[in-house]
C-alpha cells in the first residue's frame, strides 16, 4: 500500500522484538536519526557517528515517545537483549546504516511516482531547488532537504514521501567510485539529471574521466531501467554519455538541434541577479533569477527541461524559477549588502571549477569600489591539489580581481601565481580578519570562497559584525 510500512517489512530487515501490542502497520512513517527530533510515534535509527553513538539515547527516545528503535545486534546482545517498553518495539539488525537503507528501499517500492535524481559535480543543490520549485507549480513535490544527498540523506529523503506526493526530487552526491550505484539501488529513480562533470573529490575519483565514469552510472541505471535522462548538452563529457542513451532530453545554452530548451541574452542586473530569455521551440519567456553568477543559467535551463518534460508551460516554469529565493545561510554565492560592502558568501564548499565560476561572478558583479577575493584551500583534490591551486592563481592573475587574500596551506600556491594582487597569506581567521578590516572600504565587493573545512563563514560573520558596529 502506498506510503505504508508493516511489521512484516521490519522483519525483512532484522529481528523484531516487541512488548505488548505495537502498531502493526505504519502509514507515512516518521524516521529520524537525531534523538532531538523525537516528538512521539517516530522510528529512531541508532547510528554510530564520529562524535556520538545513537545507542546512548535509546532509553531517552522511548521516554520521548518513539514507537520503534532500530539498533545494532552487537549493542542489543551487549545490553542483555532488553525488552522495549510496553507497546513499543526494537528492530535488531547487523548494521543500522544498512537497515536504514533497506527500510527506505522498501518504503520507496510502495510508490509508483516519478523520482528525479539530481547529481553532478557542481550546482546539485541549487539545481535540485530549481527543479522542485518549477515542478511545484503543477505537482505536489517532495525534495531532499539541505544537502541530504549521501548514503544517509537519500534514505531519509525517501522516507519523507507521503501518500499525496506526486513527484520526488532527490539529490545524489558521491565522492567514491561505486556510490552512485548504491544510491540508485535505494532511490530507484525514474528520471535523472547530472549538472556537469568537474574537478570534484579527485582524492578518490582521480581525474575528470574518473568523475565522469562514477557520475554517469546514474545514466547507466536509467538506461537499464527504462528511465529518462536529462543531458546537459553544454558539457562535452555528458553530451558524449548522452549519445549512448535512448531518448535523452537534451538542454543547454547554445542554439543547437535537438535541445528541448536553451537560454539566450544572458545579462547581469545592477543588483547582481541574472536575467535571460528562456527559449523552447517557438516560445520564449524572459526570466530573472534571484541568484548571482551566470553559471546558474544552465541550472535554471536544466530545471526548465524537467518542467517541459512533465508538461508544464513556459509561463509556469518562469513562475517557479523567479519565485525561488535563496534562504539565509545558503552560502552558495549568497549576496549580502552589509557594513558598506557587497559580500558574496560562497563558503559551503569548493573545487577548482566552482572557484572559477565564483571568481567570474565577482568580476561580473556591478561594483563601485574594488573587487576582492578571499580564497581558502580546496580540499579533497588528492594528488592534483598543487596543480589545481596554482591554476586558480593564474586565473585570478588574468581576471578583474583587484585584491587577493588567501587562507590555508594550499592557498599559498594561489597567492604565488598571482603576486600582483595578493595581499598576503594568512594562517588564522583572526589575522585574516585584521587584514581585511584594514584593506576594505565602502563600495567594495568581496568574494569568500573555500572548502567547508576552512570555515570562512566565520570570517564573513566577524567582518560584517565589526564593520556594522563601527559605522
Amino acid at each position: 500500500m502506498k506510503g505504508v510500512l508493516s511489521v512484516e517489512d521490519f522483519r525483512g530487515i532484522g529481528d523484531v522484538v516487541t512488548h505488548g501490542s505495537p502498531l502493526l502497520t505504519i502509514t507515512a512513517p516518521v524516521v529520524v536519526i537525531d534523538s532531538r527530533e523525537v516528538k512521539g510515534g517516530e522510528l529512531f535509527v541508532a547510528l554510530k557517528g564520529e562524535r556520538t553513538d545513537g545507542h546512548c539515547y535509546v532509553s531517552n527516545v522511548f521516554q520521548q515517545g518513539a514507537s520503534w528503535v532500530m539498533v545494532s545486534r552487537e549493542w542489543y546482545e551487549k545490553e542483555g537483549s532488553p525488552q522495549p517498553p510496553e507497546g513499543k518495539g526494537f528492530i535488531v539488525t547487523d548494521d543500522p546504516v544498512s537497515g536504514l537503507q533497506q527500510l527506505a528501499s522498501c518504503y520507496r517500492k510502495t510508490f509508483s511516482i516519478p523520482v528525479v535524481a539530481i547529481g553532478g559535480s557542481n550546482g546539485k543543490t541549487t539545481t535540485k531547488e530549481m527543479v522542485a520549485s518549477v515542478l511545484a507549480t503543477g505537482f505536489t513535490v517532495q525534495m531532499s532537504q539541505g544537502n541530504r544527498n549521501n548514503h544517509l540523506g537519500v534514505p531519509l529523503t525517501l522516507l519523507q514521501l507521503r501518500p499525496d506526493t506526486g513527484i520526488a526530487v532527490v539529490e545524489v552526491g558521491i565522492n567514491h567510485p561505486g556510490e552512485m550505484e548504491e544510491l540508485t539501488a535505494i532511490a530507484r529513480p525514474t528520471h535523472g539529471l547530472l549538472t556537469n562533470i568537474g574537478h570534484e573529490h579527485l582524492e578518490f575519483l582521480i581525474d575528470l574521466d574518473g568523475v565522469a565514469a562514477a557520475e554517469t552510472q546514474l545514466f547507466t541505471y536509467l538506461q537499464e531501467s527504462g528511465g529518462t535522462a536529462f543531458v546537459n548538452g553544454d558539457d562535452s563529457r555528458l553530451r558524449a554519455a548522452g549519445e549512448a542513451l535512448e531518448g535523452p532530453v537534451i538542454y543547454g545554452t547554445a542554439d543547437l538541434p535537438g535541445r528541448i530548451c536553451r537560454a539566450r541574452d544572458i545579462s547581469v542586473c545592477r543588483d547582481g541577479r541574472i536575467s535571460f530569455v528562456l527559449c523552447s521551440a517557438d516560445r520564449t519567456e524572459p526570466v530573472t533569477l534571484n541568484f548571482t553568477g551566470k553559471h546558474n543559467v544552465i541550472n535554471a535551463v536544466a530545471a526548465a527541461a524537467v518542467g517541459l518534460h512533465f508538461g508544464l508551460p513556459l509561463s509556469r516554469i518562469r513562475e517557479g524559477l523567479e519565485s525561488l529565493v535563496p534562504a539565509p545561510g545558503w552560502k552558495r554565492l549568497e549576496v549580502m549588502d552589509s557594513g558598506g560592502l557587497r559580500i558574496l558568501n560562497d563558503t559551503y564548499n569548493a573545487n577548482s571549477d566552482s572557484m572559477r565560476l565564483a571568481i567570474d561572478a565577482l568580476c561580473d558583479l556591478p561594483c563601485e569600489g574594488k573587487r576582492i577575493a578571499v580564497l581558502g584551500d580546496m580540499l579533497e583534490l588528492g594528488a592534483a591539489g598543487d596543480v589545481e591551486h596554482e591554476s586558480i592563481g593564474r586565473y585570478i592573475h588574468g581576471s578583474r580581481v583587484d585584491l587577493l587574500y588567501v587562507y590555508g596551506e594550499k592557498a599559498r600556491l594561489i597567492c604565488r601565481e598571482s603576486p600582483g594582487s595578493c595581499q598576503g597569506h594568512f594562517s588564522t581567521h583572526e589575522e585574516l580578519l585584521e587584514a581585511l578590516l584594514e584593506g576594505v572600504h565602502d563600495g567594495d565587493a568581496i568574494l569568500f570562497k573555500g572548502s567547508r573545512g576552512m570555515k570562512l563563514e566565520r570570517v564573513v560573520e566577524s567582518l560584517i559584525n565589526t564593520r556594522t558596529k563601527t559605522r
